[in-house]
C-alpha cells in the first residue's frame, strides 16, 4: 500500500466552512419596525367595528355554498364580531414570532445571507396581507364593501400568499441541496 500511495492522484481539497462570528450583527432583512403598521391596521380594523357595530345585521353570514349563496348565518355578538379582530392579532404575533426565531437564529454552514433576508422580506409582506384580508373580511360583515368585490379579493390575497412562498422556496430555499 505504501508503494501504491504516491502513484495515485490526490484528493481535491475540501473547502474549510466555519462560521461567522458577526452574522447576527448583519442586516439580513427588513427591521421589525415594519410590523408597526400591522398593529396600525388592526386598531383602526377594531375601532371601525366598533363604530359601526350598529350596521352589522342580526344575522351573520358564517358559510357559503360552491356558488358562493350563503347555506348558514349565526346571531351578531361582539364576541363573533371580533372573531377577525382576534385572528389578525394571533396571526401578526405568530409572524412576528417567527420573524424574529429567524433573525436570531444561528447561521447554518455556508449560509447565504440572501435566504433570510428574502423570507424576512417574505414575513412581513405575507403577515401584512394576512392582517388586510382580516380587515376585508370585517369591513364586509358590515356591509361595507360588496360580496362580490370580498370574494375574489380574499382569494387573491390567499393565492398571492401560497404563490410567493413557493416562489421563494424554489429561488432562495434549499440551496445547498441544488448545489450539489
Amino acid at each position: 500500500m505504501k508503494s501504491l500511495l504516491p502513484t495515485l492522484p490526490a484528493a481535491p481539497e475540501s473547502p474549510v466552512m466555519g462560521m461567522e462570528p458577526g452574522f447576527r450583527k448583519r442586516n439580513v432583512g427588513l427591521p421589525s419596525h415594519w410590523f408597526l403598521i400591522h398593529a396600525v391596521i388592526i386598531v383602526v380594523s377594531i375601532l371601525t367595528v366598533l363604530r359601526n357595530y350598529d350596521l352589522i345585521p342580526d344575522q351573520l353570514p358564517v358559510h357559503f355554498d360552491s356558488s358562493w349563496t350563503v347555506d348558514r348565518y349565526v346571531d351578531k355578538s361582539y364576541s363573533i364580531v371580533f372573531i377577525p379582530a382576534m385572528m389578525q392579532v394571533l396571526g401578526a404575533l405568530l409572524f412576528i414570532y417567527e420573524y424574529w426565531r429567524m433573525r436570531r437564529g444561528k447561521q447554518q454552514v455556508r449560509e447565504d445571507v440572501s435566504y433570510r433576508r428574502a423570507w424576512s422580506n417574505f414575513m412581513i409582506t405575507a403577515s401584512f396581507l394576512f392582517v388586510i384580508l382580516l380587515s376585508v373580511v370585517q369591513l364586509n360583515m358590515m356591509s361595507l364593501l360588496h360580496i362580490n368585490f370580498v370574494i375574489p379579493v380574499v382569494l387573491s390575497i390567499i393565492a398571492f400568499i401560497i404563490l410567493y412562498a413557493c416562489t421563494l422556496t424554489y429561488w432562495a430555499g434549499q440551496r445547498e441541496s441544488r448545489n450539489t
